[in-house]
Parts: structure tokens; C-alpha cells; sequence
């Protein structure tokens, strides 16, 4: 229930039944940014063991999820940012300062503990993401890593495997540098 203001005050007595829906909208799109974080924690999880296994082809599957995911969440991204829009102008307050903490002492109690609820949800998961992301973004390191020294045992220092020439203009071939003679 979201209780109707006056000048910045919230009155206590009726509530605006406009700022009533809207919050129950915005509940919806933070039920859906839930899920949407949950089904990312597990994507990501799903990508790491696609990495260790080497599955080209699940990988390549779950990238292309990843993409589809993303395009389908803009939907909701929209609809959050036009329910700001709205809670900001039947507030009186501006877009960009209106944020659930901001939001959460015009409301009923009933919405109040409701929105906070799920803020609290969407921090935990927010911060579970960030340390997802950050062993993600270390493991594909890694694998970059280990790719680049496959490469040099393979192919030598540096991919040098042309021939050199001595001062007197002599010209050395590197032998048992590598793995492979790129020299046809």
C-alpha cells in the first residue's frame, strides 16, 4: 500500500491507489530481476565446467543463451526504468534520485517490508554475482594463459621460427627451440 504525499510528507491516512500499482508492478520487475541473476549465476557456474571440460560445442550453445537471455532481459530493464519514471512523478521526486532506499520510507508498511524484502534478495544475489564473475573472468585468464604457453612450447619464444643471420651474414636456422618447423 503506498500512502499518497504532501510537499515531501507522507500522509498517513489514504493511500494513492496510482502509486499502489505501480509498486506492485515494480515488485514484479524485481521478482524477474531475481530470477534473471539466479539463471545467471547458474550460467555462469555451467560456463566454467564447459571451460575445464574443453566443450567447444556446449560452450558455443551457452554463449548463444547467454546473448538470447540478454535481449530478452532489455524487456524487463525497460519496464523498471518507465515504473521509475512514474513512482518519480506521482512522488514528486526526481528520476534519478528515486532508488528503493529513497523509495522505501514513502510507502505503507505492507509494500514497505515487501520492497525492502527483495532489495535485501537482490543485494545478496548482486554480491554472489560479483565474486561469479570475478572467478569467471580469472578462469578464462587462466585458459588464456595456458593457451599462450601451448603456443610457445609449439611454435618456440615469441613465434620466431624464420631464420637469423650472423654478423658474417650466415644464416641459422633454430633448431630444438620448438616443438614444430613452421619451414616448409
Amino acid at each position: 500500500m503506498a500512502l499518497a504525499t504532501t510537499k515531501g510528507s507522507p500522509r498517513r491516512d489514504r493511500p494513492d491507489p496510482a502509486i499502489q500499482t505501480r509498486v506492485a508492478a515494480l515488485l514484479e520487475v524485481l521478482d524477474d530481476d531475481v530470477r534473471h541473476i539466479e539463471a545467471t549465476l547458474l550460467r555462469l557456474d555451467a560456463l566454467r565446467g564447459f571451460l575445464i571440460r574443453r566443450d567447444d560445442e556446449a560452450l558455443q550453445q551457452q554463449l548463444l543463451e547467454i546473448h538470447e537471455q540478454g535481449q530478452a532481459y532489455a524487456v524487463t530493464e525497460r519496464r523498471r526504468q518507465e515504473l521509475r519514471r512514474e513512482l518519480a512523478a506521482a512522488l514528486g521526486a526526481s528520476e534519478g534520485d528515486l532508488t528503493l532506499s529513497g523509495l522505501l520510507p514513502r510507502l505503507a508498511e505492507s509494500d514497505r517490508s515487501a520492497l525492502a524484502e527483495r532489495q535485501t534478495r537482490l543485494k545478496l544475489l548482486i554480491a554472489r554475482l560479483k565474486r561469479e564473475h570475478t572467478l569467471t573472468s580469472l578462469l578464462i585468464a587462466d585458459c588464456a594463459k595456458f593457451n599462450r604457453s601451448l603456443l610457445r612450447v609449439f611454435l618456440g619464444p615469441d613465434g620466431k621460427t624464420g631464420t637469423t643471420y650472423s654478423p658474417t651474414g650466415t644464416a641459422r636456422h633454430p633448431t630444438g627451440v620448438a616443438l614444430l618447423n613452421m619451414q616448409f
